[in-house]
């Protein structure tokens, strides 16, 4: 199917959910044309503090100091020392440590839970890392690349889900994120018939990647109350702006009553040089309108079909169904992908790039995309980036996918960038060295990872100790940022020194630093 010149045309609404859209015909774009990301020339800034000695510990979880619930146990077997200690809900375990130098140590936590469970290894009360426990024997977490200084340090767990078992800590010398992580990225997108802005704004991505990180803020529905509050607190815009579709699903009652407000203000955020993110919290296509999983019948699994319904025009997939030979859910999921396919086929009209990150946070199983298992959750990823890319032809995305674990990736071939969610405590501005680490190798070092949504702004001088370059950080929205809805700061997640030492930083790029693609 081929696009049609847009040129003067008047688009009604009609038109732009008809199935085609109306740039010009599709070409490869000429790669002399691609400015590219060796021509930007930054420099990395260096931390110089380390007092490395040799060290080794391990520490039986029954050794440690145990809060209310938390209790030694011995009847799951396999375990080291004299037992284990389970931690139920509002209980943990503190496990105090002295470590002999100011440098970075290898963390390995032996664990094990009945069923999916995260929770957060906190050193001296920051977050430090995750533990991701899955039903099953006992597994072990190893972080590397944790800042401890010299002294007395106390490691606590048992703040997050709980309910999961600690058998023994090992702590051992380790090192900082190398250098080679950031090296032997993908040089070009997964589309290669992106446009030549698209192809310019991943090569700048690329040429920061491991030597600055983008300022983000994630924005409520159809306003500018976070990004002006930041520009009248700070004097300055984040490079990044996250927009949503979350109220333009066909299935949301008042989807006709406020038609895609945001795709307005995107266009002139990147007409401003601002970069777009787009999230879709997608209500569901039917069952229910909703995106969390609790409020909907909508079965995913029910969907998934082995014919070629991403490359077929909706009415013959509309026939398929009608002719039992689809289910419901596949066709209508296939409907609601080509009208979100229309407003970024709006965007790419307009010539807005959009960082694409749909589908979100799906290993947690609350939203209903989720709620199925990876399996399902893999085949609707891949049935619209091939829907969007190949039959819809948009040409103006970097796929974003951030489903939070390993076994959900879809594949180096339908993936731009990988992305994770992280909220640490309130003024908690650690950079999870250690999960940055672990993400590349899920994508075999191919894929640049970002910080798609936080609560905190990272510290930069963190940023730079760690070696910890997220491509971007996105602060959530509402009360993470502001106070009650208005355009005033908020400081009750980041304090107001660290908003404007993160603003004023070399290491992170806002608006006004960004060039022109």
């Amino acid at each position: 199917m081929k696009k049609f010149g847009f040129a003067a045309l008047i688009v009604s609404s009609a038109m732009l959910f008809s199935g085609c859209g109306f740039s010009p015909e599709r070409a490869l774009v000429d790669p002399e044309d691609v400015i590219p990301a060796e021509s930007y020339g930054f420099e990395k800034i260096r931390f110089d503090g380390i007092e490395e000695q040799e060290f080794y510990t391990l520490i039986e979880a029954e050794d440690g100091v145990l809060s209310s619930g938390a209790a030694v146990k011995t009847d799951k077997g396999g375990y080291s020392g004299e037992g284990y200690v389970d931690i139920s809900d509002n209980s943990g375990i503190l496990i105090p440590v002295d470590v002999p130098s100011t440098q970075f140590y290898k963390i390995t936590v032996r664990h094990r839970a009945d069923g999916h469970k995260e929770n957060e290894l906190l050193v001296n009360g920051k977050k430090a890392f995750d533990i991701v426990s899955e039903e099953g024997d006992w597994a072990e977490t190893v972080a590397d690349g944790i800042f401890i200084e010299k002294g007395h340090s106390e490691i606590t767990l048992g703040s997050g889900w709980s309910w999961f078992s600690i058998d023994c800590i090992e702590i051992e010398n380790g090192s900082s994120i190398d250098d080679k992580l950031y090296t032997g990225m993908s040089e070009t997108l997964t589309n290669k018939y992106a446009n030549l802005k698209t192809q310019n704004i991943y090569q700048y991505l690329r040429a920061i990647y491991g030597k600055r990180v983008l300022a983000g803020q994630c924005t409520d529905y159809g306003n500018n109350t976070e990004t002006d509050a930041l520009y009248k607190g700070l004097g300055k815009y984040p490079a990044i702006r996250a927009f949503d579709f979350i109220f333009d699903s066909p299935s949301y009652p008042y989807a006709n009553d406020r038609p895609a407000k945001d795709y307005d203000l995107a266009i002139k955020w990147s007409n401003k040089g601002g970069l777009v993110v787009y999230d879709w919290h997608w209500h569901a296509p039917c069952g229910g309108a909703d995106f969390y999983a609790e409020n909907t019948t909508f079965d995913l699994s029910e969907a998934v079909t082995d014919q070629d319904i991403a490359h077929m025009d909706l009415k013959d997939v509309e026939q398929l169904y009608k002719d039992k030979k689809i289910s419901k859910e596949a066709y209508k999921l296939l409907s609601d992908i080509d009208v979100i396919s229309g407003y970024l086929q709006k965007l790419e009209n307009n010539n807005v790039t959009v960082l694409w990150r749909p589908l979100h946070e799906a290993s947690g199983g609350w939203f209903w995309w989720g709620a199925s298992g990876p399996e399902p959750y893999k085949w609707l990823w891949r049935l619209m980036y091939e829907r969007m890319t190949d039959y819809r032809e948009l040409d103006n995305l970097i796929w974003v996918w951030n489903a939070q674990s390993e076994d959900w990736y879809p594949g180096d071939e339908y993936c731009d960038i990988a992305a994770m969610d992280i909220y640490a405590a309130a003024h908690d501005y650690g950079v999870s060295p250690a999960t940055l680490s672990d993400m590349h190798d899920w994508t075999d070092g191919e894929k640049m990872v970002t910080m798609s949504e936080c609560g905190t702004m990272p510290d930069p001088d963190l940023i730079v100790r760690d070696n910890a370059y997220w491509l971007w950080f996105a602060v959530w929205n509402w009360d993470y940022i502001v106070k009650d809805g208005t355009t005033e700061l908020s400081d009750a997640f980041t304090d107001f020194d660290m908003m404007h030492k993160v603003y004023d930083s070399e290491v992170i790029i806002t608006r006004d630093e960004l060039p022109k693609f």
